[in-house]
């Protein structure tokens, strides 16, 4: 099946409801098992609720974060149904300890954690890494490098979303589990399947990224 194909199937589950998933369903977040040490997270495929208000869903980002598990064979966990915890966001929940049972049962070596951006902000892609703690110089350097080849220049660090916060994911997988984390935030722009050429740059870069993180 053509990627395209499989990105809008996969889209439909996070699409249903208007972006609240299947509503009800329990746990709220899915798992797919692989076996690269890699572990793509998409906490907000879904509309999540924060501070007392309900925030769109990062449209694409759970299909992409599936569509990558396919194409590496990668560990994923996502969101599939609407609750009232924003996995990255608060302190603890149910996402992260579940997060927290797939790194250490598998020992997990990286973990990515996949966000979008409006097309309105001023970059491409904005990595986030707790202003350089969460992930060491050269994997970083190699993150960069790859967006670069596959035709993604305006790539930033921490340039609006620094991951700091101590509820993202980026920032409990580096400080509690001491594993090596980036969130990257996707303009819309690069998750477009209707700019498919600019969308496939994106999947590229980030199966690249996987792989090489995973020691393939």
């Amino acid at each position: 099946m053509h990627i395209l194909s499989l990105i809008e199937q996969y889209e439909l589950q996070f699409s249903n409801n208007n972006y609240f998933g299947d509503i009800g369903v329990d746990p709220s977040y899915s798992i797919v098992e692989g076996s690269l040490p890699v572990l793509v997270s998409a906490p907000h495929a879904i509309n999540h609720f924060r501070e007392h208000a309900v925030k769109p869903a990062d449209m694409y980002t759970g299909s992409l974060a599936l569509l990558l598990q396919k194409l590496t064979n990668c560990y994923c966990i996502y969101s599939n149904s609407f609750s009232k915890e924003d996995p990255n966001y608060i302190l603890g929940g149910e996402y992260k300890a579940a997060l927290r049972a797939l790194v250490k049962e598998h020992r997990i070596q990286f973990v990515i954690d996949l966000h979008g951006a409006s097309k309105l902000r001023e970059f491409d892609i904005d990595l986030g890494t707790l202003y350089g703690t969460s992930i060491r110089e050269n994997n970083l350097n190699d993150v960069i490098g790859i967006f670069n080849n596959n035709g993604i220049t305006n790539v930033r660090q921490n340039h609006t979303f620094s991951a700091s916060h101590p509820g993202t994911i980026t920032s409990y997988c580096a400080k509690e589990l001491l594993v090596q984390s980036i969130q990257i935030e996707i303009n819309r722009n690069y998750r477009n399947p209707n700019a498919f050429d600019l969308f496939q740059k994106t999947i590229h870069s980030l199966e690249q990224i996987i792989k090489l993180l995973g020691g393939v």
